[in-house]
Parts: C-alpha cells; structure tokens; sequence
C-alpha cells in the first residue's frame, strides 16, 4: 500500500480537489483508493457527498480504539473509499503531539491489504499532523501556483523537512495556471532548474474546477473532455508510475493529454489530416505541396486579362463598331431634336393666332 500526501503550506491553491480528482483518476484505473479527509473543514468529505460524521471521535480513531471498517465509508465511484472527515479534527495536534511521528501510517495498518493506494488531504499548515503526514507518506504531492509567493512556500517545505530531517519526496506540480500570463511561464520554467523531482503535468485555470462544488462530483464524471479533466488524467498517470502502481504507458495507450491535443488538431486543420491520409497510402510528401501550384497554373487567372488586351489590338476593327453605332445613335438623336424643335415652333405660331 502506497501513502501519497496531497500537501500545501499556502490554502487556496487547489489541494482538495486535486486530492479528489487524483483519487477517482486512480480508481478508475483498476487501483482500491481509500481517500482520508485529515481538514477539519472536510471539504473533500462534502465533494463526495459524504457526512462530516466519525463514529467515536477522532481520538479514538488515532488511539487504535475505534476499528477502521466501521468509519470508512462507500463513495458513489467503484473502487473509492472515504475516511471522512468532521470539526473534531481541530484537535489532532493536540492529539498527535505526544505520538511518534509514524502513528498516522499505523493507524492505516489495519487495512493495508485492503487498498492499493491512501491519498491524504492535509490541511495548509506546519504542526504535528504535518510531521505525522511527513514520516507517513511514501511522496509529498504538492500543487503549486506559479507564482513567487507559491514558490516561496515551496522553498520553506524544503528547508523545514531539511530542519527536522525527515527525507521525504516531494513531488510540485503546478495548477490554476494561465499560459496567456507570461509571470506564469517564466515561473513554470525557473522551477525545472531547480526542482528535477517536478512533475511534467500541469493544471489549467478552468471555471470547470470550481464548478466542483455545485456537482459535488470529480471533474471527470461531468465534464470528462474538459481541459482539467484530461489534465488530471495525465497527471496521475505520470504519479502512479512514479509509485510503480501503473506500469509504462503503451503506444496504445498514450495520455489522454495527447489524445486530446490529437483530436484538437485535427478539427482544427483539416488540410493536414487529409495530408496523413495521402502520406499514409504511399504517395510522396511533396504531392499535395505541389497540387495547389498545379491548378494556379492550370486556371491562370491573370492570363485572361492579357488575352482580352492582345485580341484587341489584333482586331481593332472589332473596337470600332462599338464606336460607330454609338455615332449613329448620336446622329438619329441630333436629327429627332431638330424635327422636333423645328415643330414646337410651328406650335408656337399656331398658338399665337388661336390666342389673339
């Protein structure tokens, strides 16, 4: 059984629900997940409509009087468990001060062939919980905004789990991130120089994440094809074979990170998907380059100007005629304004007599 931590000294920068959805992620891959709310707030005991309710407390549950089977409860999604989380979780420090660091991990020992993987939701704070959550879990999984304020909290992990000498692998990845935003991509690639351990995935800023609350559900139930949705499924895929719960990816299985950027471009450009198609039947690469230029030369469309203009000067005569029934036109109308001025004034004397 593996103990992955979800952990941030900073709140707000989308630790339960990365917990949530890395947690249905790995379920949905075959793995028995048990996921424990540790926040007294049990934010991530309300996404998965549980009650914010442990039978006997939480100091029974760490003094090993309470067993396991009877506080863990079903969620909606196969393979995914709940150890919920309630108020009474305001007093773990105290509970947890004079235990050894381990006792969290021992606490879960009773069912340890009952499930693959543990992923914790830990509340944003250096205590005695944190330390328990430190010598426990087999990797620190820590979301990360990419921002100087987040990365500083980052360095100030490093150098506490340094102080109190706890060797602990902590994994960074970034989420809530803006690519439009140039702060955020000068901070994602200072952060590769100096953590090696950062994992490749990232997760976009997307108003789909916090839709969360409304549907109570991991993004994947409601919105699957969403870019924080295949995000995550990246992710954990790079996770679980970091853990060595999933085994390498297959080129028939490749993330669904890149399935989705596929797809995207071939909506986008058609042209170059009908391109693999030909490239695919054996045709050379430079024939579709070089059909567009055939028909350019095959309608010549500034030809046909010059054709007019040459046939012209060939056949001047066929200019001409044009031009003389325009004079004859011209001719007829000068006569029928004589004629006709000629008998308004015929008109006129004839009017004078009548009106004398």
């Amino acid at each position: 059984m593996k103990i992955a931590a979800v952990y941030s000294i900073k709140g707000g920068v989308g630790k339960t629900a990365s917990a949530i959805n890395l947690a249905h992620c790995a379920a949905n891959s075959g793995l028995r997940v048990l996921l424990w709310d540790l926040d007294p707030q049990a934010a991530a005991t309300f996404y998965v409509r549980t009650k914010p309710k442990l039978k006997g407390g939480v100091e029974k549950l760490i003094s090993g009087k309470q067993d396991m089977s009877r506080v863990i409860r079903s969620t909606d999604y196969q393979n995914l468990d709940v150890l919920p989380a309630e108020f009474s979780y305001r007093n773990l420090d105290h509970i947890l001060e004079e235990e050894k660091r381990t006792r969290l991990r021992k606490v879960l020992k009773p069912v340890r062939d009952d499930y693959d993987l543990v992923i914790l939701d830990c509340p944003p704070s250096i205590s005695s919980l944190s330390e328990q959550v430190f010598a426990s879990a087999d990797t620190l999984l820590v979301p990360i905004i990419p921002t100087v304020l987040s990365l500083r909290t980052l360095e100030q992990l490093n150098a506490y789990l340094a102080e109190i000498d706890l060797d602990v692998p902590v994994w960074p990845f970034f989420t809530l991130v803006d690519r439009r935003k140039t702060l955020h991509k000068d901070v994602m690639e200072s952060l590769k120089q100096d953590y090696p351990l950062q994992l490749s995935g990232f997760i976009p800023y997307s108003s789909v994440v916090e839709r969360m609350g409304i549907e109570r559900k991991p993004i994947g139930t409601f919105s699957r094809n969403s870019s924080p949705a295949v995000s995550y499924r990246s992710l954990w895929q790079e996770i679980g074979q970091r853990l060595s719960l999933l085994k390498e990816p297959t080129v028939a299985s490749a993330p669904a990170a890149a399935k989705a950027a596929e797809a995207e471009s071939t909506v986008t450009a058609p042209q170059g998907a009908a391109t693999g198609k030909a490239s695919a039947k054996g045709e050379a690469t430079s024939k579709p380059a070089a059909k567009p230029a055939s028909k350019e030369a095959s309608s010549k469309p500034a030809a046909k100007p010059a054709g007019k203009a040459a046939s012209s000067k060939k056949a001047p005569s066929t200019d001409k005629k044009p031009a003389s029934k325009d004079s004859a036109s011209k001719d007829a109308s000068k006569d029928s304004s004589k004629s006709a001025s000629k008998s308004a004034a015929k008109g006129k004397k004839k009017g004078g007599n009548l009106g004398d």
